[in-house]
């Protein structure tokens, strides 16, 4: 059955017709005929193979990332724009597919204008931009009838190239005897090198026309590379036999006065014509197919707008939508430029292009996944270098250019993040990231442990149903706020008899079901700006599960910091509560226990009470704190609420200066807000709280083996109390 669906597949193009061949087309073409004569006139011929070997190894660097990523890859419509996506998602694949557009847009601009030049050397007196029009014409012809004849038809302009550069090597007189004997140095005309780079820079770009038609190729990993490289070493050789024919043949004032010395000189001049219009029409066709086709593609994953439109095709799945839009911009750049001005904007386009796509295989090659398992290796030396140099070139040739060229990269990348794109298929950013977090975790790993300057709070809450969740989420989110994380325990009760202290009598099955809806509710907390991961884990009895996960996490680099239990402390038995307290206070957690008034709740979200012990007093100010915890979540509520800090002490009375003293200098050291009230009280505990007012929340820092303080607490107040445990490793003075 599915050899038969193969078979009835319609027949695409070979490594031969549908790489190599507009590859070297797209190379061989304006540049070779038309301008390089006038980069050897103006730099002399050791600058002109400087540039020649530095705009080819650039792409040839590029030829060899794409040629090891595309054995690994399936790449689909869309050539450099499908790879990128694959690697490093949607948004940077459409930063690189719009640039890329733009590019192959204005190469048929190019490529047109390098035909109207050699047919005015024929008929000088036809007008160029009528040429120009009529070439745009019968190229939207062509693709209309029927593109695999208008790419089939390349072939015969190859072998009319070939013919004329025959023609064109045969000429010149012996210039072969005398090219060892070559004087390097030459006067030049004093045209920046650069500028004369960015000249000839589109001439190494055909390797786009070489991936463009990815889609329509049979075997695209195995054809992408035996295509494009052949063709790539091929036409270096070529332009470099050249650069010596041109030094030869011309003086620099002939090259440079006249862009078609080529003719003039060649054995057989009506041959090199031909294979100028050949060439450059052919360019022109190629690059105008494969256009739509990545403009299509744009469509099918929604980067560009009315995708609606750019997706429709043919009954022969042709981009016809894409073509006419396509047409309508070629001919508004046919009225508005000319070759010359048309090369250093390719060049520019064609660097992003280059860039992103080196960078993208440079990532697949340092993740170092198991999926990455190119049959083509290659050294991560040469898709840097790749990255690097078309950087560098970029601001070589113009810095303000190449900073216009990626603030405008930044520009889409920006705006296709804030279209939440929605990827089809997976790619390595989640790898990469991973990569990174692996390696800052050893480095972490081996550096001493240093938490207070750095703490920020990262809660565990184990919760039996999702409700419970749900309820405590405004205060969690008011602690973690902008950068702590929260980690939710789902505990399934194994055993029917056994209760959690969040239960809140449901059957086992209603629990489960709850639970069942944990995953869906941890995304949306992650909407809210606080990163939630969560799992569940089946245990027969809550405190033992409680137990067990703090044993676990604390292998963890960046495990959790504080345990959060959501319910009143008498929920709990107490041998079972000081049981967790022990294995926190072991394993370096602190904890927080909610004690949540039915009535107040967290009330206005506004007064925050931090009840300070007043041992303090007894001993160094700095060593004896076991409120840091205690401190830093009032802290924290009070920036998220807006709220008013009030920190009250319970001390005799000859200890109430000594009290006011010590607060003040806590309100200085920790740096909390001015507006912090100080209360200090000769009474005792019990009576000052009782006395105190509700307020929205009280924070009161306890130590493990208090916990018949805090269920007495909680039992004689109606407030809403939190009880903290520092783990040791905080400081509010840090």
């Amino acid at each position: 059955m599915a050899d038969t669906e193969i078979a009835k597949k319609p027949k695409k193009f070979g490594a031969f017709i549908g790489v190599f061949v507009p590859t070297f087309l797209s190379i061989v073409g304006v540049i070779l005929y038309l301008r390089l004569g006038y980069i050897v006139g103006s730099a002399g011929i050791f600058l002109t193979i400087l540039i020649i070997l530095l705009a080819a190894s650039t792409t040839f660097a590029t030829g060899l990332s794409l040629s090891s990523i595309t054995s690994t890859l399936s790449i689909g419509a869309g050539g450099a724009y499908s790879l990128v996506s694959k690697t490093l998602g949607l948004e940077v694949g459409g930063s690189v597919g719009i640039p890329l557009v733009l590019a192959q847009i204005f190469s048929v601009v190019f490529y047109i204008f390098g035909f109207t030049e050699g047919w005015n050397f024929i008929f000088p007196s036809h007008p160029q931009w009528l040429v120009a029009y009529v070439v745009l014409f019968l190229i939207f012809l062509l693709t209309i009838v029927k593109v695999t004849l208008a790419v089939r038809a390349q072939f015969l302009v190859f072998l009319l190239i070939i013919a004329s550069l025959f023609s064109v090597f045969l000429g010149g007189g012996d210039w072969w005897s005398n090219v060892l004997t070559t004087p390097l140095a030459a006067e030049g005309t004093g045209t920046s090198f650069w500028v004369l780079f960015a000249l000839f820079f589109p001439a190494v770009t055909g390797l786009m026309a070489g991936i463009g038609l990815s889609g329509d190729l049979s075997d695209p990993k195995k054809q992408i590379p035996k295509g494009v490289m052949w063709a790539i070493a091929t036409t270096t050789i070529i332009y470099i036999m050249m650069a010596f024919w041109f030094s030869h043949t011309s003086t620099s004032a002939e090259l440079t006065g006249d862009y078609l010395i080529i003719v003039k000189k060649a054995l057989y001049s009506p041959l090199v014509i031909a294979g100028i219009l050949a060439a450059t029409f052919s360019s022109a066709l190629t690059t105008f197919v494969a256009a739509p086709r990545l403009l299509q593609a744009l469509g099918e994953s929604l980067i560009i707008p009315f995708s609606g439109y750019f997706v429709k095709k043919t009954k022969g799945d042709e981009p016809r939508n894409a073509t006419l839009f396509a047409t309508m911009i070629i001919l508004l750049a046919l009225a508005m430029g000319s070759l010359n001005s048309i090369a250093p904007l390719l060049t520019m386009l064609f660097l992003i292009t280059y860039a992103i796509i080196n960078i993208s295989v440079f990532t697949e090659m340092a993740l170092g996944l198991v999926s990455f398992r190119p049959t083509i290796r290659i050294p991560k030396l040469i898709p840097l270098y790749g990255f690097l140099s078309s950087i560098i070139f970029m601001f070589l040739i113009s810095p303000i250019a190449g900073i216009i060229a990626l603030v405008f990269l930044f520009v889409v990348y920006t705006w296709l993040v804030q279209r939440k794109l929605i990827q089809k298929e997976g790619d390595v950013r989640s790898g990469l990231f991973v990569s990174i977090a692996e390696w800052a975790a050893k480095k972490i790993i081996k550096l001493p442990e240093s938490t207070k300057h750095t703490w920020k709070p990262n809660i565990l809450i184990p919760v039996v149903i999702t409700r419970t969740l749900l309820g405590n989420f405004p205060l969690i989110k008011a602690i973690l706020y902008p950068k702590g994380t929260m980690t939710v325990l789902g505990v399934d009760l194994l055993k029917k008899e056994k209760k959690a202290p969040d239960s809140s009598g449901l059957t086992k099955e209603e629990i489960k079901e709850e639970l069942e809806e944990l995953p869906e509710l941890v995304q949306k907390f992650g909407e809210e700006g606080i990163f939630t991961s969560s799992s569940v884990i089946d245990v027969d009895d809550y405190t033992k599960g409680v137990c067990i996960a703090l044993e676990a996490i604390e292998s963890q680099v960046f495990h959790p910091n504080i345990l959060f239990l959501p319910f009143k402390a008498n929920r709990l038995p107490q041998s079972a509560l000081k049981r967790i307290y022990e294995t926190a206070d072991r394993h370096g957690v602190g904890v927080i226990i909610f004690d949540r008034d039915e009535d107040i709740g967290l009330g206005s979200e506004e007064d925050i009470h931090v009840w300070l012990p007043s041992e303090v007093l007894d001993g160094d100010f700095y060593d004896i704190k076991s409120f840091d915890l205690a401190m830093l979540v009032a802290y924290k509520l009070y920036r998220n609420w807006s709220g008013k800090i009030t920190l009250w002490m319970c001390v005799h009375e000859d200890q109430k200066e000594s009290a006011q003293y010590h607060l003040k200098k806590l309100i200085y050291e920790s740096r909390f807000p001015l507006n912090t009230k100080i209360m200090v009280s000769t009474d005792s505990f019990t009576k000052t709280i009782n006395d105190a007012p509700q307020g929205d929340v009280h924070i009161i820092p306890v130590s493990g083996d208090q916990t018949k303080f805090i269920i007495k607490t909680a039992r004689s107040q109606d407030k809403s109390f939190l009880f903290v445990t520092d783990s040791g490793k905080e400081d509010v003075l840090a």
